[in-house]
Formats: structure tokens, sequence, C-alpha cells
């Protein structure tokens, strides 16, 4: 039977091929799709109508020798589904729908790994009866059962703590060092109240898209109005919590993330610390980069969440312009050839996804032949085939000397690589090294604190790097910005506005006549704010002939900005961000960096109402 399971089957795409039930240009095109969309191809299938859902399980069913079940024609049984965990049931995509005596029927998106069965016969001692479904279909029906990933576990969590919510510190129940990790979807109603509510918060963030959470104490004098407040970064905006944490678990809490992190000093209170905490939440490995700082009120906290589900690496779908990704891949080929070394910058103010560029870049280029090593303070994510060493600048290594990036990238240039990306320049000894290893025919990656390309030139020389080193070995620079991208479902039409127009004739861009925006609406998928989700504005500067020419004697701005243009290739950070708003990707005010206030709301709202009116 194991044997069996472990035989290489037909993919779906070999399986329609070879039934002549799609032609190859079509199938192709599915999977780029479906690739690009980050959806199984089945349901790229379905959803452009290439071929009907029954059809499709039929064909599926008949090749991989299984029956098939459609469970977006059904409802599972309430008690049947409990048979298997939450974070189970979500980590095979299974769910059970029927039981006969000791027979189990499961729906999976994957019926025939052997595995899965046995994991789930291990579990319940029942025999497992294995049906084909959709993916899709299955992912509806567990969040149908058990409420919409870690949102569920959160609901149950958010109620048990509240009940204790007056409860007084010293009944809290201790805090176990040494506790096993555990999927903090599975709530345990008999758990310390100080580790509800560090659950809770956790599991609120994960389940709203949340990158950072914020913990801050707020103490008023006469002690009647003490806060510990609780906020959400989401898409880069700044929003107050879904529930409030009692002030009297402000101490209890900030030790247990200490705890958590089994780096901290639970007794130190008096200066910054940090580490990382790694937990399981509906079956998903998530880490935490934990940073706590002593304030007038108490410690408080803030915790980057690091989701690896949520990261792309790949190039192709991380919004550049379609000349600018074909202008970043070029310089991404040929590595390990003789030609291919320089130094290669990514710039940006801190959260704008620099480090996100990077990976995908090094995920790009990774492969047997190459070996790439990256210097990391801290390591976000872990990226396969890649050598990643953790500098640590606070690590004192004797006679004055400190483990950081420089001292990484000299160690590096004898490890042999052909790729090297380092963290961060921050200092002329940092970009030394960097150019040197450029110029040794590496191609190194690094970012930088800078606002747009053209000022990096200038800031490394500031730096005190000659500006015949930079000139010979900047290979190019992109600078990028996040901005919230509009919710497609609820998006609107709408014309420029006279204020607009002239924003984008600044930017020598014209408008096309009868050119339409979009304007932010709002509706459920997007929780009302009418966006969901970040898109990055990009500037990427090539280093010609010309370009190098010119930094050996002048790299202002100024300068090198008309040669730049004249070069070709090339567009602004603003002009990118203005060619995805006319492409219905976002909205001028996300490009240039600012947020409506009540007064353009109003204005706005009082415009359309007049259009609508002039329109009857």
């Amino acid at each position: 039977m194991a044997l069996k399971g472990l035989v290489r089957r037909k993919t779906v795409t070999e399986i329609l091929k070879e039934r002549k039930l799609l032609d190859e240009k079509t199938l192709d095109a599915a999977a780029e799709k479906a690739k690009k969309e980050d959806k199984p191809i089945q349901q790229v299938i379905v959803e452009d109508k290439l071929m009907k859902k029954p059809k499709l399980l039929k064909v599926l069913s008949e090749e991989w020798s299984v029956k098939a079940v459609d469970l977006s024609q059904m409802e599972p049984d309430e008690e049947v589904v409990q048979i298997i965990p939450e974070a189970v049931a979500r980590r095979h995509q299974a769910i059970p729908f029927a039981k006969e005596e000791s027979i189990l029927f499961v729906a999976m998106a994957d019926p025939k790994d052997f595995f899965v069965s046995e994991d789930i016969h291990l579990r319940t001692g029942l025999d497992v009866q294995a049906y084909l479904a959709m993916p899709w279909d299955v992912m509806d029906a567990l969040n149908q059962a058990y409420g919409r990933g870690e949102g569920a576990a959160l609901g149950a969590l958010i109620e048990d703590v509240q009940k204790g919510a007056d409860a007084p510190p010293d009944q809290e129940g201790s805090i176990a060092k040494d506790a096993p990790a555990s999927d903090i979807s599975d709530v345990d109603p008999s758990a310390p109240e100080v580790e509800k509510w560090v659950n809770a918060i956790f599991l609120a963030a994960i389940s709203s898209g949340t990158s950072d959470i914020h913990i801050e104490p707020f103490a008023d004098p006469s002690g009647k109005n003490n806060r510990l407040i609780l906020r959400f970064r989401q898409d880069g905006i700044l929003k107050e919590g879904p529930f409030s944490v009692p002030w009297a678990y402000r101490q209890a809490i900030i030790a247990k993330l200490k705890i958590l992190t089994n780096a901290m000093n639970l007794t130190e209170r008096r200066i910054p610390q940090s580490g990382r905490i790694q937990i399981l939440a509906g079956g998903n490995p998530i880490e935490f980069r934990v940073e706590i700082v002593p304030t007038v009120y108490g410690e408080s906290a803030v915790l980057r969440i690091l989701d690896r589900r949520s990261i792309q690496v790949d190039i192709n779908v991380m919004g550049f312009m379609e000349d600018t990704k074909e202008n970043l891949l070029g310089l991404l080929e040929g590595i390990g050839g003789k030609k291919n070394f320089g130094l290669i910058l990514v710039c940006g103010p801190t959260g704008s996804g620099k480090s996100t560029t990077l990976y995908s870049c090094l995920n790009y280029v990774n492969r047997p032949d190459i070996k790439i090593l990256t210097a990391e303070n801290p390591v976000e994510y872990n990226l396969d085939g890649i050598i990643q060493v953790p500098v640590n600048p606070d690590l004192k290594l004797g006679a004055g000397k400190k483990f950081d990036f420089g001292t990484a990238l000299r160690s590096f240039l004898r490890l042999d690589p052909d790729v090297i990306m380092v963290g961060e320049i921050r200092d002329g000894e940092t970009a030394h090294i960097a150019m040197e290893a450029a110029m040794t025919g590496h191609l190194v990656f690094s970012t930088i604190h800078t606002n747009d390309s053209l000022s990096t030139l200038s800031r490394i020389t500031e730096m005190g790097v000659p500006a015949y080193l930079v000139a010979s070995t900047m290979k190019a620079i992109l600078a990028q910005r996040l901005g919230r991208r509009l919710c497609k479902h609820c998006s609107e039409d709408v014309d420029p506005t006279p204020a607009e127009r002239e924003i984008f004739k600044e930017h020598v861009l014209p408008i096309p006549k009868g050119q339409k925006f979009k304007k932010a609406v709002g509706c459920d998928e997007c929780k009302d704010t009418g966006f969901k989700g970040r898109i990055g504005f990009h500037e990427l500067l090539v280093l010609g002939d010309d370009l190098r020419k010119a930094c050996l004697t002048d790299m202002s701005v100024s300068v090198l900005m008309p040669i730049a243009v004249k070069q070709g290739n090339f567009r602004t950070i603003m002009q990118d961000g203005l060619e995805k708003v006319m492409m219905g990707w976002t909205t001028v005010r996300e490009v240039i960096g600012g947020q409506e206030s009540d007064e353009e709301k109003a204005e706005a709202k009082a415009a359309e109402e007049a259009n609508e009116e002039e329109e009857e």
C-alpha cells in the first residue's frame, strides 16, 4: 500500500494534454496564471471556463483511480468534521464529510497522498476512504466548518480571556519556561490567563494580515485612566487593535513575551532587548521579531511578524512594470560568468520592502552551480540552498573587533562565492569592502537608506568611497516604496480631478483622453477600507557608460537626471506609481504618500453627488 502511494502520477497539465481536452498553449497560459495568482491550476481552468468543474473532477478521478465529491454541493456532517483537529485538517487540506461504522470518508485536495490517509488513520483509529475534491472547495469547507483560519480559534480565545479580564494579576497562573510548543489555534481553557491573552494577540494579528504588533502602556497620574494600548500595522497603516487588554496584565504579557524568546532577561527592565519567537498557528510556523524597550510607564513591545506564507520571493509577482522587470532580470542573467559582476543596491525607507526584493533576486539566481552567501542582521527568512549568516555587532571578538557586516564580508571573500548579499551598507568600511568584492568578480547585493536611485550615488561617496570606485563597480540601483493596493472587489471608476491632472503634468505623464482612475470604496472583503494588500513603486537606474563618466566628475542629481532619462528605460518612483494609478492598481494619494483628510473626503463626496445630479 505504501509503495502504491509513492508512485509518481501524472500532473493535471499532463493528463489534460494527453487526453487532448485542452491544447498546450491554453494549458501553459493557465499554468502561468495559476503561478502568478498563487492558485491551483484546476481553479484557473474552472474560473476561466476552460472546463466545467464536474467534468474536470470526473477526468481526474478516473485518471487517479479515486472517487470524487463536489463539496460545494453538500454540507459535511458537523460532528464528523470534528473528528480531525483543525490544524491537522488544514495542514493536509482534508476534511471528513461522512462516517459509516469504522470508515471515515475524507475529501482531499490530494487523495493519492498515502501519508495523509495514514496520519488520519493513526490519529482517529478509523479506516480512511479518500475522495478527490477541488482544493478551493476543501478550503471553503474548512473555513465554513472551523471558521476562517485562525479566526474561529481567536473568537473562542477572546471570549475566554474576556471572562477573566477582571481577574487580579495573582490569578494569572504561572508562566512555564519549558512548556512544549503547541499550536496556539488549539484553545486550552485551562491555560494561564496571560498565556490566553498573548495567544489572542498573536491570532488576531495573524488572521488580519498584520505586519507589526505594538503593545504600549500609557498611565494616568490619577491612576484612573491607565491603558495598555494594542495597535496593529496593516497595509502600512497603524490601527487600533480589535480588543483591549486589561492594564493589570501589562507586566505579565511582557514577561511572557520575554520567556517565549528564550533569549531575553526576564528581570531586566532598564535597557532595550531583542529576540525572536517561533510559534505554530493553524499548523503553520510563524516567527516574530521582538523588540522591547523601557518607557516612563513600563516596558513597550513591538513584534514584526515573519510569516513565510505571506512573503513573495518571485520577481514575477512583485508588481514591477514589465520593462522594469525585464531590465532587472537582465542584470541577473549569467551569474558566475566573467561579465556578470558588480554591485546592485536596493534603497528606500524602513518598511519599503527592500529585504523582500533582495530575497526575490537571490531566489531567482539560486541554483546548484551558484554559491550564494548572505550576511544579515537579523536573518528574516530562511532560503533553501543559500548560506545565510546572522551578524552580531554586539559580539566582541577581541582586539577591538566585532562581528559586523564588514567582518562577515571579509570572511565571505575567502569562501569562494559567486553571489554575496549584505543586509545593509551603513558605513564607509562596509561600502568599501562591498565595492572591492564587486570588483573581484562577484555579484553583490545590498540595501541602503536613501530616497531615490540618483542621490544614492552621492551618498556612497559621502561615506568616503572614491568616485572612480563607485563609477566602475556600481551595476544598478533600485529605489522603491510601498503603497496600498486598491481592493479589486469594490473599487470604482472615477474621473481624474484637476489637482490629479496637475500632478501628472508635473511629472511629464500625459493622461489619455477618457482615462478613468479607480477610487477606494470599501466592502467586506477589504474590511471597508477600500484597500487590500500593498504594491511597490519602483525606480531602476542601470548605470550605462555616460552615467559612469559623469559620476567621475559630478554626482549631483541635477547633472545625472538628464543623462539617466536620455539613456532610456528610466522612470522615477513617482512616474512608476502614477502609471499604476492609470492601471487601476492604486490611487494618486497613495503614490504621493498622504492620507485623505475628512475635509477632502467630504469635498470628493460633494463633487460626486453634484455629478450624479447633472447626469439626472
